[in-house]
């Protein structure tokens, strides 16, 4: 989960607002802006990670209810 700023800076950041510009803004450094985005993009990649391995297990769940008894596969 992010916390909140780190999810005001990965808000201002996708709107497009440079690191320095995001610093100004919130009354922070920017090496601690770049901090907070860093581990702000890390956590969102991990997230969507975990809703793709949740979707495929929902996958092979559906294959194993119509009936495929073999080895399956992650897509």
């Amino acid at each position: 989960m992010l916390t909140g700023r780190q999810a005001q800076v990965l808000r201002y950041h996708l709107l497009g607002y440079s690191q320095v510009e995001i610093a100004e803004a919130m009354g922070i450094t920017q090496p601690r802006v770049s901090a907070l985005l860093s581990r702000a993009l890390k956590k969102v990649a991990l997230a969507r990670q975990t809703v793709e391995f949740y979707e495929e297990l929902m996958y092979i769940r559906e294959l194993r209810e119509r009936g495929y008894r073999g080895e399956a596969v992650l897509r």
